[in-house]
């Protein structure tokens, strides 16, 4: 540092200390740039590791064959022939953004091939975060100009540039703008203002890749402002390529006045999603192919299976890529070592087999850490990130930012630099038009939960599960429940709650699994006055049972099991739920199809003739069939006509009793406990019950059978049978001994099937009814009927049937075995 008092006279070489004058010559900075050729200067500029044909990168990313067509084809457009990809007039820049690894560098490489191919003069810049080389503005335009003189040898570019570095040997500490403008637009400009032929549609193009990796955002900046600056004041059309992430800093410099009118945005992220994934796919296909012909070619051992590695693989990896190449990529580089068996490393990818040496992601890990470490508060990022992984279904930046007390646009803000990973779309579909964050890799999400692979970033799921539900609790008790509209953006946290049980499994061994701002969250939630309001509403009421009773009936359970002493809260809970659901129950005492529902609701799977009904491939499982479900689903407030398993834990029946379906379990003791029972199963609701089954019968009936299927039905039956043969009714021991029948289709009941069912729920029913000149006449009307049909299917049931109906004709009062 100078001494108080100096100054210095730059032009004239002058030192002024106290009142002291030195005069001095600055040798280095002059005489030594003086001795040197123009040429030197420029070389010595040059970064050459930023050239697309550079010898330091041997294998250079660039499209695989047939992939990326559509894209390349509207790059090529706009340069060629002035035109983007809507057939609209070009604008003088073209900026490519896409997420991190999604491919651009590859299509910029491809790009710059395909117009050499075709003759066109062109220079390019290829940034690189970890090139300190290439990673800054410095020897940006030193690295154009370079290119461009050798693209006009012996001309009137190259001595320009010369004689501006001669007249000029500090140019390249200049600014960006005064750099590029003497060195690219005036050595152009006096080229072709003395060679007419040289006047092409293209004359001249820069392509200018990963901007972003530009480690200093300012530079970012300045190098699109210098460009676009330098182009307005010039008569000359060069187009401009720029490939780069959709990062804060540069998606405000397109956004800019200077830049705004003068660029076409393309963005890869927003292109179709199958074109990407089909792209992925013929890469995964075609790339297998060739290890696979590789290793066998090469071994002595046992060959690669003829399908290797299988359609079923193939699609796991596309759906992990996202569209995105880097991960597909970084698969097949792993897989296809010349040191390990191709099947064994993919194994390890996938899952299938432990990690030795190398970790096949590790590339991928770095560039995720790499992002992560650009956000100005990770941990408030890794909050959002883990929510949006726990909530099993999408959920706005407005909703986020209520549900962890952030300030409203404060998501927006906390993503600014992170725009390689994740993405801010609006969903039109819906009114508001909400805000929320798309993630371009589903790959990340596994990088996050992996404490091996993400380290400092990594999210406790187990944790972060019961800090978000007790954010969902506190949420939906604030939220005003007169006025909560569970079908709109504000209901998404209501998936937070039912994703408790994926989450958590059956695992509540740990002592530290519910918090204890968790049970206070519970202690205090107040659910009867956020159930009542939507009371009236049989479609949201039973939207609520499903997405948030049920799972809060889990989370009580599971709370008790963490912790006993908390049995307390849950009896509280579930003493007010108890309340709300006996007022609902009265419905079902004034229709007759909902006596039947509930009738066989408390009798589900306990016998032959009431059993489990399961409907494969659907999401719901339902004890009435199928045609009743239909009627009953409006005004079945409590769902009781279906019960919904979580299929991607079960995969099978639905049994009551089991973990799954813990609110009918609820319901049904509900039933036993409350002093309904006697109305509930007491003669006159059976009664009305078989009513409404002998109208739902009509339905079934079937067509007769062919004389053949008859003759073999009747003779293959004994008289004392028990019930007709039918496969797809069976009892499960194993499964809280109950009944159950498989639907044989997974679309419904076929009428063969309603008709065997409704048979049987009348044989159940008829002798625990009570006595009535209604259910007299339907009784005799078919008894008649069921004699007629001697050609119809079942002939056991339609006997056992008749029998229950002379018995119950013939009795005064009814017989009850509940």
């Amino acid at each position: 540092m100078l001494p108080p008092g100096t100054m210095i006279s730059s032009n004239q070489g002058v030192l002024i200390t106290g009142g002291q004058f030195h005069q001095y010559n600055n040798y280095h900075s002059q005489t030594s740039l003086g001795n040197k050729a123009p040429i030197d200067i420029l070389t010595e500029a040059v970064a050459p590791n930023a050239l697309h044909n550079s010898g330091a990168t041997f294998d250079k990313p660039k499209c695989h064959p047939r992939t990326r067509v559509k894209i390349r084809e509207i790059i090529m457009r706009w340069i060629l022939l002035g035109r983007d990809g809507d057939d609209q007039a070009g604008k003088q820049f073209m900026w490519l953004n896409g997420a991190a690894g999604c491919g651009k560098s590859a299509i910029a490489q491809s790009t710059i091939e395909s117009c050499i191919g075709q003759r066109l003069l062109l220079a390019s810049f290829f940034f690189n975060r970890s090139d300190a080389t290439r990673n800054h503005a410095g020897s940006f335009v030193a690295t154009l100009a370079y290119q461009l003189y050798c693209a006009f040898p012996e001309t009137e570019v190259q001595t320009e540039i010369l004689s501006t570095i001669k007249k000029d040997p500090l140019v390249f500490k200049k600014t960006l703008q005064e750099q590029f403008t003497s060195l690219i637009i005036q050595p152009l400009r006096a080229h072709l203002s003395k060679d007419r032929s040289a006047q092409l549609p293209v004359p001249f193009l820069i392509v200018i890749d990963g901007l972003d990796e530009c480690t200093d955002h300012t530079a970012q900046k300045a190098v699109l402002t210098c460009l676009a600056e330098s182009l307005r004041h010039s008569s000359i059309s060069i187009p401009i390529f720029v490939a780069s992430r959709p990062e804060h800093d540069i998606k405000m410099s397109f956004s800019s006045k200077s830049l705004k009118d003068i660029h076409t945005c393309l963005s890869l992220d927003l292109q179709g999603t199958n074109d990407a994934n089909s792209d992925v796919r013929l890469y995964l296909y075609d790339r297998f192919a060739e290890i696979k012909d590789d290793f066998d070619t090469r071994t002595t051992g046992r060959k690669l299976d003829q399908d290797w590695p299988g359609d079923k693989v193939i699609e796991s990896l596309v759906w992990k890529a996202s569209g995105q190449f880097i991960y597909a990529a970084t698969v097949i580089r792993y897989v296809e070592s010349t040191r390990h068996r191709p099947d064994h490393r993919l194994d390890i990818v996938l899952n299938l087999r432990p990690v030795h040496g190398d970790h096949p992601f590790a590339e991928l890990d770095s560039l995720y850490a790499m992002i992560l470490k650009s956000a100005l508060d990770i941990e408030r990022v890794l909050d959002v990130l883990s929510l949006c992984f726990i909530n099993d279904g999408p959920i706005c930046c407005s909703i986020i930012e209520k549900l962890l007390s952030y300030d409203e646009g404060e998501v927006e803000t906390l993503f600014c630099d992170m725009g390689a990973l994740v993405q801010f779309e609006l969903d039109n579909y819906l009114e508001e038009f909400p805000l929320y964050l798309r993630f371009l890799h589903a790959s990340l999400r596994d990088y996050l939960l992996d404490a091996a692979r993400s380290k400092e970033f990594h999210i406790n799921r187990e944790y972060k599960t019961i800090e978000h539900v007790t954010h969902a609790l506190r949420y939906f008790a604030s939220c005003g429940s007169s006025s909560f509209d569970l079908s709109s953006t504000a209901g998404s946290p209501m998936y937070l709650l039912r994703a408790f049980r994926y989450w958590m499994g059956q695992d509540h061994n740990s002592q530290n699994t519910i918090s204890l701002e968790l049970r206070q969250a519970i202690l205090s939630f107040p659910l009867k006055e956020f159930l009542e309001p939507h009371s009236t509403s049989s479609n949201t009421y039973q939207r609520l049972l499903q997405f948030f009773v049920t799972p809060f009936l889990e989370l009580l359970e599971a709370m008790v099991i963490n912790n006993p002493t908390s049995s307390y809260i849950q009896d509280y809970q579930l003493g007010i739920l108890r309340s709300c659901l006996l007022l609902q129950i009265q419905r079902y005492f004034d229709d007759d199809r909902l006596a039947l529902v509930l009738v066989l609701f408390y009798h589900l799977g306990s016998h032959h003739c009431v059993p489990v009904l399961q409907i494969p491939q659907l999401i719901y499982w339902h004890p009435t069939p199928f045609y009743l479900v239909l009627h009953f689903h409006k005004v079945d407030v409590l769902s009781l006509s279906y019960i919904w398993p979580d299929l991607r834990v079960t995969g099978t029946g639905c049994s009551l009793g089991d973990r799954d379906d813990i609110y009918y379990r609820f319901v049904r003791q509900m039933l036993r406990d409350s002093g309904l029972t006697a109305q509930a199963l007491g003669p006159v609701m059976h009664e009305r019950a078989a009513l409404a089954c002998f109208g739902e019968l009509v339905k079934a009936v079937p067509l007769p059978l062919s004389s053949s299927e008859n003759t073999i039905v009747v003779a293959t039956v004994p008289d004392d049978a028990e019930d007709d043969t039918y496969p797809n009714l069976r009892f499960n021991s194993l499964n809280r001994a109950q009944w159950e029948y498989a639907c044989s289709s997974e679309f419904g009941f076929d009428d063969k099937e309603l008709y065997f069912l409704s048979l049987g729920y009348l044989i159940f029913l008829l002798p625990r009814c009570g006595r009535s000149d209604a259910l007299v006449a339907a009784c005799e009307e078919w008894k008649t009927r069921l004699v007629n049909q001697s050609d119809h299917p079942f002939p056991v049931r339609r006997r056992l049937l008749c029998e229950e109906i002379d018995s119950y004709l013939a009795r005064g009062s009814p017989v009850l075995d509940v």
